[in-house]
């Protein structure tokens, strides 16, 4: 398994991108200005995408592993990656998600705690409603951990 910084062509990886933020022009607001990563296991099998927020915070701005690698560590490998990377730089490392059954257990799982919520960030900042796991998302979760 082997994590590599991406620096130049990063839509290339935009199937993934969009597993985790569903809207393209959405994407292009942190891409370019973000620091990207891929896990690579024989081939591509997650990447992460992450920003300085100032304030000695980094925030993940998006997270992904392939479909068909799901549930194999891949995504917590990342995060644990950052968190070795970034513990000298930063304070924080935050994420902001969707408060589903499906990602905030991830996060707590790998030692997030909710801090704040930003109510109506779907609604008002997408094109069309996003459902996961069967539930509209409406409000931005924040979550985060200490470095």
């Amino acid at each position: 398994m082997k994590i590599r910084e991406v620096n130049e062509n990063k839509k290339q990886f935009i199937a993934l991108l969009l597993l985790a933020d569903e809207q393209e022009n959405m994407i292009d607001h942190y891409l370019e200005k973000g620091t990207m990563y891929v896990l690579e296991d024989g081939n591509v099998k997650a990447e992460c995408v992450v920003t300085d927020e100032d304030n000695g915070i980094l925030e993940i701005k998006n997270i992904a592993v392939d479909p068909q690698n799901q549930g194999q560590g891949y995504g917590k490998a990342l995060i644990d990656f950052l968190v070795s990377k970034y513990a000298d730089e930063y304070s924080i490392l935050q994420v902001g998600t969707g408060d589903s059954t499906l990602t905030v257990p991830f996060y707590e799982k790998c030692g997030f705690v909710r801090s704040h919520n930003i109510p109506n960030f779907f609604t008002d900042n997408y094109d069309h409603p996003i459902y996961e796991c069967g539930v509209q998302l409406i409000d931005m979760v924040y979550l985060q951990r200490c470095l």
